[in-house]
């Protein structure tokens, strides 16, 4: 097998004139860090400025006075309650944000369960997981007698998968169907709560159902484990319940899992060059978009060749500067980058590039990253950097500033069809894959392919068929005189605007008398905007009550600086007390309108307390960066 080069450290990048010279130089302290960086805030850490402390007191104190004051501003300082938000790691509040269409999907090689009904989730939490996590996308699959792939398991037999998360239910009763090869249970909670109640427990070979109360539409936890011991592996999962009145598989636009704390961004790998084929996801927490695999290709995401496959990787990055940002991305082979939704660089090829952006204005705070590369033969890599703009310019897009937060307005679902299909002389065969796009989804752009075989190629013509009936001419009588099999990839977006959820089909004709042929494959891709949005549109943020000291006299000035997207919004409000059940007994200010160091309209007492509102549109965020109280005092 041919050895995977993913797993190499992380390189810095170091631009050179060519691709070929496109060097890399280990970063050893990265990679020493990386472990930790996923999973824990460090509270010593702040990346973020930190406020003049001349601007906010200006005045020096006089004999019979003196000033002091508090600031949070690392993430150990934020200690207080949080409603719908999350303190980040480099010290900052912000709404939490959500990987949607998918659950966190881990895997035990060496844990495993007998009974599902027995089992309990704790049992399974107590498993060994490996490193990696995985967006689990639809739990409803087979895997045969083959290895689960993206969660970092070795092994077909003796493992368990968890998947954890949310699911978004309307009102009513629902009724889950569970069936497992070997053993698998799922539980829900209420929304907001950490309550489960089983649903389904489901031992092979029977299908286990039960029902859930959703008191009221919303996001309920949910937890699902399945594990397998010998043998076929798979699992099914299928709901019923108001407007759902025939059963249907689990589908991803109802999940989502928080992504806040998590680094890295999704990786997909399909086994076709342009986007379409069979694929896996998970998520890259190594380094993202910045490969170098030789003449390997992606492991542990179900590739099995070295040639002929296409990756994306999406999510989130992070500006601490305001500015104009370029992006170069080298690549072999082809080249696709979204930033915030707009196609910046495209071309989806066979040729190897070395491109950069034109200057992109980025305010502070999470922007979207999409990035597509293309491999056909030979070597493959691709490494995208910040060519120019106020920071991270010349190395490899930094890790602690990514997260895998699906970018909003480029999304996609794909399907494929691998049954074998006559093409009868003067007649046709159709192909038919269902895209599981949200209800009301729009195409924007479809990647598609084919291989058929033929007596004359030149006898055929290709449509592709949308959901609604819209259909697009793809080959017309090409080839002519030749024969055998061909496989062909393209990109199209005259299909743009129609249904992208529902059945597709491949219509391929033979118009011409004498030959005959037979449809092989069809895959298909479908670009779209719709699905949940990432970001809590309303958070909530109270500080633990200060105790500023006895001697507190007047409240000098109330600072605090917020980074705001688009429609987004911050309020903060205050309240004291000469003790702290005085303070939590007090009704909140009116909302402060001036971040830059008013004076708080409250009484100066000993024990004071803010709260911040978050608003989001539910794309972009509004984080607090810090907060902070001048006092003066009396001197005795």
């Amino acid at each position: 097998m041919t050895p995977d080069r993913s797993a190499d450290p992380p390189p810095d990048l170091v631009f050179s004139p060519s691709l070929r010279g496109f060097q890399l130089t280990c970063c050893a302290a990265l990679v020493a860090g990386c472990a930790e960086a996923q999973t824990a805030p460090d509270a010593g850490v702040d990346s973020g400025p930190r406020p003049d402390a001349e601007l906010l007191d200006a005045t020096a104190p006089d004999a019979s006075t003196a000033s002091g004051f508090f600031l949070d501003d690392l993430a150990a300082d934020f200690d207080g309650t949080l409603t719908g938000a999350v303190v980040e790691s480099w010290g900052a509040v912000a709404p939490r944000a959500y990987l949607t269409g998918a659950l966190r999907l881990r895997g035990s090689d060496t844990g495993v369960f007998t009974d599902a009904i027995t089992t309990t989730w704790a049992q399974v939490e107590g498993m060994t997981f490996t490193t990696t996590i995985a967006p689990g996308r639809i739990p409803t699959t087979s895997y045969g007698t083959g290895t689960p792939v993206g969660v970092g398991l070795a092994s077909p037999d003796d493992l368990t998968l968890a998947y954890d998360g949310e699911v978004y239910l309307e009102a009513g009763v629902w009724t889950f169907h569970v069936l497992a090869d070997d053993h698998a249970f799922l539980e829900l909670a209420p929304i907001g709560s950490t309550t489960f109640s089983r649903v389904a427990s489901a031992n092979n070979p029977t299908e286990a159902s039960g029902s859930f109360n959703a008191t009221t539409a919303g996001w309920y936890p949910i937890h699902l484990a399945h594990c397998e011991r010998t043998g076929a592996a798979s699992l099914r999962v299928e709901l019923t319940g108001p407007g759902v009145p025939t059963r249907i598989a689990l589908a991803r636009h109802r999940l989502r899992f928080a992504a806040s704390g998590l680094v890295g961004l999704t990786v997909a790998a399909f086994d076709d060059g342009r986007l379409t084929g069979d694929h896996q996801v998970s998520i890259d927490r190594l380094a993202p978009a910045a490969k170098y695999w030789n003449t390997g290709q992606p492991g542990d995401l179900g590739l099995t060749s070295a040639d002929d496959f296409s990756v994306r990787w999406a999510g989130q990055l992070r500006i601490d500067d305001a500015g104009d940002y370029a992006f170069r991305y080298l690549s072999e082979d082809g080249q696709r980058l979204w930033i915030d939704g707009v196609l910046r660089l495209d071309q989806f090829d066979d040729a190897n590039h070395d491109a950069t952006t034109a200057a992109i204005p980025l305010e502070i705070g999470w922007h979207d990253v999409v990035v597509d590369v293309s491999e056909s033969t030979g070597t493959a890599q691709a490494f995208v950097g910040v060519a120019s703009g106020p920071e991270l310019v010349g190395a490899q897009l930094p890790l602690d500033r990514l997260r895998p937060v699906e970018a909003r307005t480029e999304r996609f679902d794909a399907a494929t069809d691998h049954t074998d299909r006559a093409i009868p002389d003067n007649g046709q065969a159709e192909s038919s894959v269902v895209i599981g796009a949200p209800a009301g989804a729009k195409a924007y752009g479809v990647d598609v392919g084919w291989t058929f075989d033929h007596a004359f190629h030149g006898d055929l013509e290709i449509w592709l068929v949308a959901p609604d009936g819209t259909s697009t001419l793809l080959r017309d009588h090409v080839g002519a005189g030749a024969s055998g099999s061909v496989t062909q990839r393209t990109s199209s977006a005259a299909l743009d605007e129609t249904t992208a959820s529902g059945t597709w089909k491949l219509r391929i004709r033979d118009t011409v008398s004498l030959d005959t042929g037979t449809l092989r494959d069809f895959t298909l891709t479908v670009h779209h905007h719709a699905g949940h949005a990432p970001i809590t549109d309303a958070a909530t943020y109270e500080s633990s009550i200060k105790d500023l000291g006895p001697m507190v006299s007047t409240y000098q000035a109330f600072a605090w600086r917020a980074a705001l997207d688009a429609g987004t919004a911050v309020r903060v409000y205050v309240r004291s007390g000469d003790t702290a059940a005085d303070v939590t007994a007090a009704a909140w200010s009116t909302p402060l309108v001036d971040p830059e160091g008013g004076t708080p309209p409250v009484t100066a007492r000993r024990y004071f307390q803010y709260r911040v509102e978050l608003d989001s549109e539910g794309d972009g965020s509004a984080m607090l960066d810090w907060v902070r109280l001048d006092v003066r005092e009396e001197i005795p």
